[in-house]
């Protein structure tokens, strides 16, 4: 029992002084990830407020449509802050374990809750006695809801137990989708769909009522099928790393150049077609694994590889990061 008890006592300690030296800027940056959640939901609440039990008319449509527009993209400013924090903290040397328990329950109010709670509100709105587009399965919408948030925070578990270290090196492939992406999957599908009332939207011209209306039709199974893509074991590339780091081809440029533009005309188009190419990207590397085997450890860009050089100081080796360019392919 004294053992015990000096064994738990010690954890205490231990536990305390972590608590005592926090990753100051770092953890701001992480609360402002949980705080655009949090106001994410909070706009979903006011858009519930101002609809009540009346149907959903063309002249109340694009006022509540405009608060989940709001909601949407205060997400995506989350996720701004989220792909910022772990950066920040490795800059400055301060990765820590609170941080990362931060991030993740952070993760877990702004990708996980908000993005269920704005695709049921937006089902909600096309079922009796608001529309009457769906019909009235309120147990299985909840569900649909319900599996997307819980999926997401099985996956955010299971991502802190099976990646331990704090290293970039470490998030350069994900086990199964990731949560900012599932989030802004459903996000940008959502915002696609209020683009309807903007009759200055190109989207409009382009995309009959009937697409939107299908599109709604299907949210509860692209919900739950997003979902399961979490907690799946697909390999996903990391997005920023794949994109942003080491050096890329001339039409690479080019084509994010033109990405770009488009993006400034109609993003919404292009988040959503982004958005959806991620998602395949799972399913297309696990599929081509299975057939041919293998880890593809190609890339267009500059690889760091860990080797043990001889210290100049004399005191052994040590371990160093050495950047290897990539050379020319047969």
């Amino acid at each position: 029992m004294d053992g015990s008890s000096g064994t738990k006592a010690t954890r205490r300690k231990r536990a305390m002084k972590a608590l005592s030296n926090v990753p100051f800027f770092p953890s701001l940056i992480t609360l402002g990830n949980a705080f655009c959640g949090f106001l994410a939901i909070i706009k979903i609440t006011d858009a519930a407020f101002l609809v009540g039990s009346r149907p959903l008319t063309a002249a109340l449509q694009p006022e509540v449509f405009a608060r989940i527009e709001t909601a949407g993209l205060l997400i995506f400013l989350a996720m701004i802050f989220d792909a910022l924090d772990g950066k920040v903290a490795r800059l400055t040397d301060q990765t820590t374990d609170f941080g990362a328990q931060l991030d993740s329950l952070a993760d877990v109010i702004t990708f996980g809750v908000a993005p269920a709670v704005l695709a049921k509100f937006m089902v909600d709105l096309h079922q009796p006695p608001h529309g009457d587009l769906l019909p009235s399965h309120p147990k299985f919408y909840y569900l649909c809801a319900a599996l997307f948030a819980l999926f997401a925070v099985m996956r955010l578990a299971r991502f802190n137990v099976e990646t331990p270290s704090h290293s970039e090196e470490a998030h350069r492939e994900f086990s199964g989708l990731p949560t900012p992406a599932a989030a802004a999957a459903i996000v940008s599908l959502l915002l696609f769909i209020c683009a309807q009332t903007d009759n200055r939207e190109i989207t409009n011209l382009l995309f009959s009522p009937t697409i939107y209306n299908s599109l709604i039709r299907f949210l509860p199974l692209v919900l739950f099928l997003t979902g399961l893509l979490m907690i799946s074991t697909l390999p996903y590339p990391h997005f920023m790393n794949t994109v942003f780091r080491g050096r890329k081809s001339f039409p690479f440029l080019a084509l994010a150049v033109f990405v770009l533009i488009l993006g400034a005309l109609e993003w919404r188009i292009v988040l959503l077609s982004l958005c959806a190419l991620y998602l395949l990207t799972g399913p297309v590397i696990g599929i081509f694994r299975l057939f041919f085997g293998g880890k593809d450890s190609g890339g267009d860009g500059e690889l760091d590889e860990e080797v043990e050089e001889e210290d100049p100081g004399g005191q052994g080796t040590s371990q160093v990061l050495r950047r290897i360019e990539p050379g020319p392919r047969a």
